[in-house]
């Protein structure tokens, strides 16, 4: 027991030492103490030249996933580049000659934006029946629309019918068309992108040489300059493609669709809710200070203490290289948030020891007030910490990246606070005793006389909301697609959602076959000239001479595996446009006059594709020194019926059983496959994440309080109205996405406070007399205002994001606002009465 004391006294004399010198640096030489701070933060700044927003695909994909790996090699096998799609729908027809006249217009203004490579149009694709004849003379009678011979009967017929462009370049009414809008991207910019997945691969591998780390870092330089270079090029082509169809728009609808349009989208609409709802948040919460404190000197300091730790978790970001992504892009209102709650604690704090101790100077006032508040408000933070830090389970990097950075911004807000808050407090005139006056105590009183009166209805009430939740969390999905993310009334969700359904589906599939090397193809036997078709005996060029061992490699055997697998992926009602090397196959049988195609017919077919048609019919869909076949699919991710996950198994299954594949020779890919693989780990991050939060915010509790049943009684109501958010989710079918993964652990960080400083003054308060319910009560008429303080400041805050563009921005806003409405009321019910019930500090008077 002595043995106890004297750590309590030692423990006792080092934080009186400890608070002799913050009042000796900050509170006794308060300009002094400013002029440093100042400096500091003029350094700090230096990182906000490298604070930078990213919405690459880099924040949709897992961190160190298989199939990204996979998907990446493939992506520089078939030369992917990035592309948009623009649809077109004129009021005449799309075959009309002002429609044809009004699309070259557009063609060519858009091709003339500078780092566009190409544009394919309905003009500019090959047609292979113009007019129908024999499939020997293919290679003679490519034209296109434009060519002076082609005729546009023919021309509409082919576009109606073939497996090439129906669903494709045009919609199956022949109102719409499509134009694909393709960007340059440099070889050396591929080879730095390739090169660095490599890198950091191996770096997680534990592989990585000690050169290579070095080559590693500066890479990582090279890439992020690049992904800056790009978002900068591809805004400016993207602004100047819009401005070209818009000056076109009151003659024919147009639409804008693609992955560098959704990414564009949503940097713009994060630097837009950075900059209003920033704006909008301090303006709300400078109205707040005003109603709660009365006076204009409680509006600025704190206001501006909470800007300033904005300006410096910037600059932070900067210098570690952590970019704002679709994640992280509400940081700026969490973090005026967080450091506003500190600031309304130190605040009410004093101006309570003003209240019972009128006559005191101000230098001691702000000391005690400051000291008082600092023990809870150090758990608080810590507390805070913990639910952020959470998110390293997850292996997404944004969500890795967002937790860092809101650890990073709970420690800029605790220092700054403490430190610019009571120094310039200081230096203020002290208040009349009068201003201590709190106007949310008649709210706060009301709880507490609830909860003595009707403790029965709360225990029930709080029943029915964990069975509520625990149904609701049954019921939670992770199921979302890229159209959804977007308000119904934006150009871009108008233009996907045309696409998705007129054009063919927007998020890709894919299916890589495996089917043999090209020198295995060679050493097959050659096909008989006289079982060759007899179109054929004219193409001399194709003889036995030719010694190209690649034409050996379209073989019936080949080419029909492919077929199988093409037609299973367009029989599914999930799928869109599928194409393939099967797509030029049936059109070639249909110039046959349906007759089928021996091995060398189909050589022939495949060599004899024109050059400049090459790249639209053969190359995007074989590469023959691997011996693989690619089959691309786009899925119609607007359908409420769509589920990724069992979507993606039926294929793998059935790619077995029913088309009778091995599971060796084909692999699935594509963005749809990398997004749901995202979506399905949020349910394992999110379990580990809530795990971690429960036991480590315990182990604090254990710590701060020194008893279990203090500790469990702290954290059952908050850990109840954190997981009520994913409850809420599950009934109102919100699904489980990269944004709302975060809401939890952003939660269930803030909630906690409201109970640590509820508790940690109910425990000072019994010490006076043991009377619980004395203690109670005057704990709501004190703490438990700047907590409703603190929560509706929250829950408004984080209720102005609903105004937003971006769906995520306003879920995770509106669903952290109902957490905060819950904590707060089961801070004020819930956790009183269990501390009535439980008596957790002592027996204390009956």
């Amino acid at each position: 027991m002595s043995a106890k004391l004297d750590l309590r006294a030692l423990w006792g004399r080092v934080a009186d030492r400890a608070w002799e010198l913050y009042d000796r640096a900050v509170l006794r030489s308060p300009r002094a103490s400013l002029g440093v701070l100042g400096a500091v933060c003029l350094l700090s700044c230096w990182g906000l030249k490298d604070f930078r927003a990213d919405a690459s695909g880099d924040s949709l994909v897992l961190e160190h996933d298989d199939d990204v790996q996979f998907s990446r090699a493939i992506s520089g096998r078939y030369d992917n580049s990035d592309f948009v799609v623009v649809a077109y729908q004129p009021p005449e027809g799309i075959f009309a000659k002002p429609a044809l006249d009004r699309l070259r217009k557009v063609r060519d203004e858009i091709g003339k934006v500078p780092g566009v490579s190409s544009v394919i149009t309905v003009l500019d694709v090959p047609l292979l029946r113009n007019p129908p004849g024999p499939l020997k003379d293919l290679k003679d009678n490519m034209k296109t629309l434009e060519s002076p011979k082609a005729e546009l009967r023919y021309a509409i017929e082919e576009f109606r019918s073939s497996p090439i462009y129906q669903h494709q370049l045009v919609s199956a009414d022949q109102k719409a068309t499509a134009m694909q809008v393709n960007f340059r991207v440099e070889a050396a910019d591929r080879e730095l992108v390739a090169r660095r997945a490599l890198l950091r691969e191996k770096d997680y591998r534990k592989t990585i040489a000690a050169a290579e780390r070095a080559e590693l870092g500066g890479l990582e330089d090279r890439y992020r300059h690049y992904k800056d270079k790009v978002a900068v090029q591809r805004h400016r082509q993207l602004a100047e493609i819009r401005g070209i169809i818009g000056r076109y728009g009151a003659e024919a609808r147009f639409f804008l669709g693609g992955i560098p349009m959704i990414i564009d989208d949503i940097m713009g609409f994060i630097r837009s809710d950075i900059a209003i709802f920033g704006t909008a948040i301090m303006l709300f919460i400078a109205v707040t200070l005003f109603v709660i404190y009365g006076h204009i000197r409680w509006v600025l300091l704190p206001l501006g203490a909470c800007v300033l730790s904005v300006v410096l978790t910037m600059a932070g970001m900067g210098l570690f290289h952590w970019d704002v992504t679709v994640v992280s892009a509400n940081f700026v209102t969490l973090q005026l948030i967080l450091s506003m709650e500190l600031a309304i604690y130190i605040i009410s704090r004093y101006r309570e020891v003003l209240w019972a101790k009128p006559q005191g100077s101000n230098h001691d006032l702000v000391l005690e007030g400051v000291r008082e508040a600092f023990i809870p408000a150090f758990y608080m933070k810590l507390t805070t910490i913990v639910g952020f830090e959470s998110l390293i389970f997850c292996d997404i990097l944004p969500v890795v990246q967002f937790g860092w950075i809101m650890t990073l911004g709970v420690v800029v807000s605790m220092v700054l606070i403490y430190w610019l808050v009571p120094a310039v407090m200081v230096l203020f005139p002290r208040p009349g005793a009068k201003e201590a006056s709190e106007w949310g105590a008649p709210l706060t009183f009301y709880f507490a006389r609830f909860t003595v009166n009707h403790t029965p209805v709360i225990y029930l009430a709080t029943a029915v909301v964990a069975v509520g939740t625990a149904v609701g969390i049954y019921r939670l999905q992770v199921e979302n697609s890229f159209v959804d993310y977007f308000r119904k009334d934006t150009d871009i969700y108008r233009g996907m959602k045309f696409i998705d359904e007129s054009l063919g589906g927007t998020t890709p599939i894919e299916i890589i076959l495996q089917l043999g090397s090209p020198k295995a193809a060679a050493g097959e036997k050659k096909p008989a000239a006289a079982d060759a078709d007899k179109d054929f005996a004219e193409f001399s060029e194709f003889g036995e001479d030719s010694g190209d061992a690649a034409k050996y490699w379209y073989t019936a055997e080949r080419i029909s595996t492919v077929e199988k697998v093409h037609d299973y992926l367009e029989g599914l009602p999930e799928t869109g446009k599928v194409l393939s090397l099967a797509t030029l196959k049936k059109m070639a049988v249909q110039l046959n006059g349906g007759a089928p195609l021996d091995d060398m017919s189909l050589a022939l077919l495949y060599q004899s594709v024109a050059d400049q048609f090459r790249g639209l019919l053969i190359t995007p869909y074989v590469s023959i020194e691997n011996g693989e076949a690619r089959i691309t699919a786009r899925i119609k991710d607007s359908s409420p019926a769509l589920r990724r996950s069992e979507f993606i198994k039926r294929v793998r299954g059935e790619l077995v059983a029913k088309v009778g594949l091995k599971p060796e020779q084909f692999r699935v890919s594509g963005l749809l496959l990398l997004y749901n693989n995202l979506l399905q780990s949020l349910y394992t991050s999110q379990i580990k994440s809530i795990g971690f939060s429960l036991l480590v915010l315990f182990a604090m509790l254990l710590v701060l309080f020194r008893s279990i049943t203090i500790s469990l009684v702290a954290l059952l109501p908050q850990a109840l109205a954190s997981l009520t958010v994913l409850g809420v989710m599950g009934l109102g079918g919100i699904s489980l996405d990269v944004m709302t993964i975060t809401i939890v652990a952003v939660a269930m960080g803030i909630a906690v406070n409201n109970t640590i400083q509820y508790l940690y003054r109910f425990e000072q308060e019994i010490r006076r007399d043991g009377d619980y319910n004395r203690a109670m009560h005057y704990c709501h008429l004190t703490i438990g205002n700047p907590i409703f303080y603190t929560c509706l400041t929250i829950t408004v805050g984080f209720g102005i994001l609903a105004l937003s563009k971006f769906v995520p921005t306003v879920l995770f806003g509106l669903l952290i606002g109902v957490a905060m409405v819950i904590a707060f009321v089961s801070s004020q019910t819930l956790l009183p009465a269990l501390v009535l019930w439980t008596r957790p500090f002592g027996p204390g008077k009956k």
